[in-house]
């Protein structure tokens, strides 16, 4: 409803005309004009118009050329305006629609019919207005949640470990991080014990804000398991992560509750010369000599499952030149191309066997740019996570 009640302003030359509206329309507070320049003066004043009747034959500005100069300022657009007109052919209607009329009467006044009309226009407007102040609300609304995330993005990001850091204990490397919303449930990690380097790769159940939160788990575990107690064989790693995530988020076999993650988790040694690998769905992909070799993960998930035995830890030698690339399944799902088609694992791997050999920092911009290219104008389906690795 109005808070006040409506006011309608009344535009005619003639103050015969005048007399009889107002006689007509005596519930609502009137306001009176009888020309468009003075019409277009009150429109814009206090106490606005909620209505306006305007007369269309008019000395000077008619009434057309008012409704036209209404609907182009942004204060006086939203007003409804009700053409009077002592002319009922289908052209001089049509010219007040088009001009920006919501309806229009005719002379000699029908009172039923008038009151009908005005009475009509006024509830299209309440309702319109009930509408435009829900949606400023949301907006509102929209906007301090928006702000709320892009904080937590902060946080989030300030999780991960620091590129200069990054840039002292990796050998040559990239990481293409894209959230599918502001946060992301996809995250990385990057540790050291003694002579091994620990990388991470971890995809967090669901997206946006409760995947966000689920990273941040993570991040504190691996930070626990592997900064506080040293552990650095990766399956270790996950077995412990595994408990440490079914303990507390208090899962069981019949629990609603059965977050987790799905991860790789990679150690180099380079003292040794080789690679440990376990994975929780999460394979690995290493490169050498234009030939990819899958070193598969467990299909048991880093939380309750059907399945609950130790993850098995794949030790392999290295070779200096190998690629190796950690990932989480966001690429290959994203739908896209000239089909609108998932890139898939083989359309995923071929991309990374044709571009292995070039510069790690290069093959970033390329994944980044045909992945961007195949999505198109589509929406991005998932997090994604690439990690890439020059031994």
């Amino acid at each position: 409803m109005f808070q006040q009640a409506p006011v309608l302003l009344l535009v005619d030359d003639s103050n015969v005309n005048l007399e009889i509206l107002k006689d007509i329309l005596k519930r609502y507070p009137l306001l009176t004009a009888t020309n468009g320049k003075e019409a277009l003066l009150l429109a814009t004043a206090e106490p606005k118009p909620d209505l306006i009747l305007l007369d269309v034959v008019m000395p000077g500005m008619d009434g057309f050329e008012t409704c036209r100069k209404l609907k182009e300022r942004a204060v006086t657009r939203n007003i409804p305006v009700i053409f009077i007109t002592g002319q009922n052919d289908s052209d001089h209607i049509l010219k007040g629609f088009e001009v920006g009329a919501v309806d229009y009467i005719t002379k000699p006044f029908n009172i039923p019919e008038l009151k009908a009309r005005v009475k009509t226009q006024l509830t299209i407007k309440m309702a319109r207005d009930q509408n435009l102040r829900l949606l400023q609300k949301i907006e509102l609304v929209n906007k301090q949640l928006t702000d709320s995330i892009r904080y937590a993005q902060k946080i989030q990001n300030a999780s991960l470990p620091k590129q200069t850091y990054l840039d002292q204990v990796m050998p040559e490397y990239f990481v293409l991080l894209k959230p599918r919303d502001i946060v992301s449930g996809d995250f990385y990690w990057v540790g050291e014990v003694d002579s091994r380097l620990l990388v991470v790769a971890a995809d967090s159940t669901g997206h946006g804000v409760p995947g966000a939160f689920m990273s941040m788990f993570g991040v504190a575990y691996l930070n626990q398991i592997v900064g506080y107690q040293s552990v650095s064989i990766p399956s270790q790693i996950l077995d412990r992560l595994r408990s440490i995530v079914i303990d507390s988020f208090q899962q069981t076999e019949s629990s609603e509750v059965k977050d987790g993650m799905d991860i790789g988790v990679l150690s180099i040694d380079r003292t040794r010369k080789e690679i440990e690998f376990a994975g929780a769905f999460n394979p690995l992909y290493i490169i050498r000599n234009n030939e990819l070799t899958i070193v598969s993960a467990d299909h048991m998930p880093v939380s309750i499952g059907e399945v609950d035995r130790p993850y098995h830890n794949h030790i392999i030698p290295y070779q200096k030149g190998d690629a190796l690339y950690l990932f989480t399944d966001g690429y290959a799902s994203q739908f896209g191309g000239p089909d609108d088609k998932k890139i898939k694992s083989t359309g995923f791997r071929q991309l990374l066997i044709e571009h292995h050999h070039l510069p790690m920092c290069e093959q970033k911009t390329i994944y980044d740019q045909f992945f961007e290219e195949w999505k198109g104008n589509g929406e991005q389906v998932d997090d994604v996570l690439l990690i890439g690795i020059r031994l």
